[in-house]
């Protein structure tokens, strides 16, 4: 069923290209509304308005949507959420009744809050102490309130913000990091700050922009649209249903592409023939768009694994890619150890899709090793990238973003010239740039506590088997959980940890002892930090007396 999905997007890729371009754009001419009779004609319409609906439901079909937001005490990735809040609908976006709620997590004892996200969190450290739970608690509630059986995960900023910090939890909390598991068709995600910023490059004015630079704040968003709950999910769960109304095609699109399989799909058969637009966000809040093309995905077993390298093809052809002797060759490149091009590759160079004339202007590329420096990036297909056809790109609006289509595809032709050196060069310059970030990455893991050594490597499967196994004692005899032994070093590394976190009635009392000296060595390299974030939290919410409320809780002269 999977297979016939993809086929049946991917082989009219055009298609929906237009009619996404279409979509939103004002009244069109439909020649035979003239020969209906006013009957009809409403019938005709309230059709078509259902089946435009229907779209959408039917890729939401059978799958649950679990709407949810946290708000952190730390800038950390591995440091401590301090809520968890959700809410459960269905495919039809109704929300469905007692699934929804909110929930604190106590401070750990080793651990300083961040005054600027308590303040802009707006929970105070002495709420969460007071009504929070135990670390591995919070973990297990996270857990509890998932729906069963299939469902997607929609969150705003959840790819890169959200997801990263619950897995961290769970991963030092002793549970499988990755909330998909390995059922990746059955749990999905979604990232609605994505799309929105996806709506907001494509097709400006069908959904209000907010003024200034939050443009993309989840709350801007929803005030700017009329969307008044505080309750986060909920804003959330407003914004899908205006998204449905409003462009139901282009939300059912992007839905179909949610997963790391439906994407690559897409990047494979996009691959070397259509120019792609790939929206970002730049520091200051604009928006961006980076024409690109697919190369394709990077192969092996290391961290990168799958992720597709995408040619810029905005600004000024690489000088490195098309004249290969700027970049010092050091080593012979084994081709087919590093990247996939598939078998897209025209011998006679023919132009990819894109022939608007616009004034182009260079974008900021993704930060991706290095490569950016040669006109390159990385684009993860299980991020919920934000990737679409340079033809659903309107003339006018391509002149706003400063987007030359007609550059885009000179430069395409540019290093199609003489591709076999384009594309040598290209994977010389990927393998010395992987190979710079595994040794970047190794220095930092040899530094790092094992808490946030998550991405050194996977959880062997034995070890997942105890972790199931560690927790189960720690219901029914919790001083054995001590005794646990692992192969992946990291888990042994942070037992002590994790037992003073969750567990410090079962300390001995020379256990705890060093437990304290280690939470106050630990709170000692902070300070610094925390003296600083301090000051920058009174400059920034010093008008506001409730968040200076939450504020006074700090000792601000210490």
């Amino acid at each position: 069923m999977i297979r016939e999905k993809l086929n049946g997007i991917e082989s009219t890729v055009p298609v929906e290209a237009e009619k996404i371009a279409q979509e939103g754009a004002g009244a069109q001419i439909n020649l035979s509304d003239f020969m209906m009779t006013g009957r009809e004609l409403l019938s005709r319409r309230v059709s078509r308005e259902s089946q435009r609906e229907d779209e959408v439901r039917q890729d939401l079909v059978h799958q649950r949507l679990f709407f949810y937001s946290i708000e952190t005490f730390s800038r950390n990735k591995s440091g401590p959420i301090a809520e968890f809040s959700y809410l459960t609908a269905d495919e039809d976006l109704n929300e469905l009744e007692g699934r929804c709620g909110r929930f604190l997590m106590a401070l750990p004892p080793d651990v300083l809050p961040d005054p600027v996200c308590a303040a802009a969190a707006g929970i105070s450290p002495s709420e969460a102490q007071r009504t929070g739970l135990r670390e591995n608690e919070f973990a297990e509630k996270i857990l509890s309130v998932l729906p069963r059986g299939a469902f997607c995960r929609i969150g705003w900023n959840n790819v890169g913000f959200a997801d990263e910090r619950i897995r961290a939890l769970l991963f030092r909390t002793y549970h499988e990091p990755y909330l998909s598991g390995r059922d990746c068709f059955e749990r999905t995600r979604f990232d609605l700050q994505t799309f929105s910023r996806t709506v907001f490059t494509l097709r400006p004015g069908i959904i209000k922009e907010p003024q200034g630079k939050n443009i993309l704040s989840l709350t801007e968003v929803a005030k700017a649209n009329g969307i008044e709950t505080a309750f986060k999910p909920r804003m959330m769960l407003e914004l899908m249903r205006l998204f449905r109304e409003k462009l139901p095609k282009m939300l059912s699109f992007y839905m179909s592409l949610r997963t790391r399989a439906a994407m690559s799909e897409y990047l494979r058969r996009q691959s070397l023939k259509w120019i792609q637009i790939v929206t970002a966000a730049t520091w200051d809040g604009r928006i961006s768009a980076i024409p690109a093309m697919p190369l394709g995905p990077i192969t092996g077993k290391g961290p990168d694994s799958g992720r597709w390298l995408m040619l810029s093809l905005t600004g000024e052809p690489s000088e490195y890619i098309l004249n290969p002797s700027l970049f010092e060759k050091e080593e012979e490149v084994q081709d087919e150890e590093i990247l996939d091009t598939g078998e897209n590759v025209d011998d006679d160079g023919a132009s990819p899709s894109g022939d608007s004339e616009v004034k182009g202007s260079e974008a900021l590329l993704p930060k991706s090793y290095g490569l950016e420096k040669y006109g390159l990036f990385l684009l993860s297909p299980n991020r919920c990238p934000a990737v679409a056809p340079i033809a659903t790109l309107s003339e006018e609006r391509a002149k706003e973003l400063g987007v030359s289509a007609k550059k885009a595809q000179a430069n395409y032709q540019a290093y199609r010239k003489d591709w076999g050196t384009s594309i040598s060069a290209i994977k010389l310059i990927l393998k010395k740039a992987l190979a710079e970030r595994n040794r970047l990455m190794s220095d930092r893991f040899r530094n790092l506590p094992p808490e946030e050594r998550l991405y050194e490597g996977f959880i062997p499967d034995s070890d997942r088997e105890l972790e199931k196994e560690l927790h189960l004692v720690e219901e029914s005899s919790p001083l054995e959980v001590r005794d646990f032994r692992f192969r992946d070093e990291r888990l042994n590394g942070m037992l002590f940890t994790y037992i003073g976190r969750n567990l410090p009635e079962t300390m001995t009392d020379e256990e705890l002892a060093e437990w304290k000296r280690l939470c106050n060595e630990r709170v000692e390299k902070q300070l610094p930090e925390f003296r600083k974030r301090c000051g920058e939290a009174l400059q920034r919410f010093g008008g506001d007396e409730k968040i200076m409320a939450i504020l006074r809780e700090f000792d601000l002269e210490q």
